[in-house]
């Protein structure tokens, strides 16, 4: 019975007859001879001993057949003799040598657990991988060190380019230290470096299946995450909620093209718009791009899209930066004005809406979310209305009133200057309070952050009787003053002990 061997090509384990052995062997020695003293020649012969391989591999049933005789001179005619080979290359020229890559490190992605990694280390040292493999391992039980560096790496080096291969690209193979050729034989040390390798890449699987577990579920996370994102953006701030549904909540949403044309000129109010648009919605679009190639796990060429995108987003952030900057100068100070009115002496005070928002003829409203602050423009004239605010406070002195008006400015002689120009009309009659539901920016000016507090300064034993219509502008804190706004209005109140009771 004629005696085979095991040996080692490529870092992958075959059984050879004697016979066949030895004339492996020795074509092996012959290409080594031959090549060795040429530039890039160990390179070279790491590629024809991968070729090798991968040839006897290709046979049916490799991993239990033995390897004869006549299929390594097969092989030898489909290789080509070791002078053919330096033939074929010293055909090149000079030029083409000089440029020929030096040995660099890469990473082995034909004979990988995962990433190549410790394969290229060890093809560049000349160390079997399976010791790189056993390091990375005992580092990373040391603080995750050997992973955060495999990572790294991972990330760093590029994929094994190649330089002459014969038949087509495969990686290097493993160089015996005795005969100079990448093949080893013995049993015993290819048999526990197998073995080593099989566990590894057993491990390898089951990681890279978690792996793309966890990656799907990110995705899909991700794709959740940013399409909600989006269609919030889209039906909050690009979209008037009449739209999608017509009467349904349309009093409450800050529609931002309408916003910004309270508070800049319609110009620039589509540019911002744009930009806004452009700086929330691309990482958003991204997100759900890289959402859906996480769960499909698919590879498609992007980088040029990823940069362009990239440098639009960036672009759109520092245009809308600046634009916001020079903008955001007329609301870099704040000012406001304090009119004091005392109010006749009384047991009962009614306070009361005269000048209604109903009986306004305005074009757009936006009302700032979970406040009851309301805009309104009317776009023939120009003008912006407002709605004011009604504070009630205790007081140990006289009953007494402060209209308040506040805004901003470039400067806080500005900002006062703009706080004074705000419309209210308040009048008193007797023990009668009227005010106006809404407050008047001066026409042809933008708003500013103006607004208007209408302060009530009630001491006790005062019975103040509030107009159903005033909960729409009253506040619901009042200061410990115990009052509700929804529960305020076509009622008798009294103040007692700082707290507004109800007489009915």
């Amino acid at each position: 019975m004629e005696k085979s061997i095991k040996i080692n090509i490529a870092g992958i384990v075959f059984q050879i007859s004697d016979d066949a052995y030895e004339m492996l062997r020795d074509y092996l020695q012959s290409v080594t001879n031959r090549l060795s003293g040429m530039p890039g020649g160990s390179e070279i012969i790491d590629d024809i001993e991968a070729r090798i391989a991968e040839l006897f591999q290709s046979r049916p049933s490799w991993q239990t057949a033995v390897i004869s005789k006549e299929e390594v001179e097969e092989m030898i005619s489909t290789m080509g003799t070791a002078e053919e080979i330096a033939g074929d290359l010293e055909s090149e020229t000079a030029e083409d040598y000089r440029h020929r890559p030096q040995k660099k490190l890469y990473r082995k992605t034909g004979n990988s657990v995962f990433g190549g990694v410790c394969s290229g280390i060890a093809d560049y040292t000349g160390i079997d991988a399976v010791w790189i493999r056993i390091l990375f391992v005992l580092f990373t039980l040391a603080y995750f060190v050997g992973a955060l560096v495999y990572i790294i790496l991972w990330i760093a080096l590029p994929s094994s380019p190649g330089s002459y291969r014969p038949g087509r690209n495969k990686p290097a193979a493993d160089r015996d230290p005795q005969t100079g050729a990448r093949i080893q034989a013995g049993e015993t040390a290819a048999g526990v470096g197998n073995a080593f390798n099989e566990i590894f890449r057993a491990f390898g699987k089951f990681f890279i299946i978690l792996f793309r577990v966890v990656l799907a579920i990110t995705g899909v996370a991700f794709i959740i995450g940013g399409f909600s994102a989006l269609f919030s953006f889209i039906f909050f701030t690009i979209f008037s909620s009449s739209i999608f549904m017509p009467g349904f909540m349309e009093s409450s949403i800050l529609y931002l093209p309408d916003f910004l044309l309270f508070i800049t000129e319609p110009p620039m109010a589509v540019w911002m718009t744009i930009l806004v648009s452009l700086v929330i919605g691309l990482p958003l679009l991204a997100l759900i791009y890289w959402g859906i190639r996480m769960v499909f796990q698919f590879r498609v060429r992007d980088l040029a899209l990823n940069l362009s995108m990239l440098l639009i987003w960036v672009l759109s952030c520092t245009a809308l930066a600046i634009i916001l900057f020079t903008e955001g100068i007329g609301f870099s100070s704040s000012g406001r004005t304090t009119e004091h009115i005392q109010l006749p002496a009384s047991d009962t005070l009614y306070v009361s809406l005269d000048n209604r928002v109903a009986e306004l003829d305005y074009d757009k409203k936006v009302k700032i979310p979970f406040e009851k602050f309301s805009l309104y423009f009317e776009e023939e004239e120009k003008v912006i209305y407002g709605t004011p605010e009604i504070n009630i406070y205790h007081t140990e002195e006289e009953a007494h009133i402060k209209v308040v008006r506040y805004s901003n400015g470039g400067t806080h002689s500005d900002a006062k200057a703009k706080a004074e120009s705000l419309i209210y009309n308040l009048n008193i009659e007797n023990n009668i309070i009227v005010a106006d539901e809404y407050f008047t920016v001066p026409p042809g000016n933008k708003w500013s952050g103006g607004f208007v507090k209408i302060r009530l300064y009630i001491p006790d034993n005062l019975t103040i009787f509030f107009d159903e219509d005033l909960e729409d502008i009253m506040r619901d804190d009042y200061f410990g003053c115990g009052l509700q706004s929804w529960e305020a209005g076509g009622r008798y109140w009294k103040m007692k002990g700082g707290q507004l009771k109800d007489t009915d």
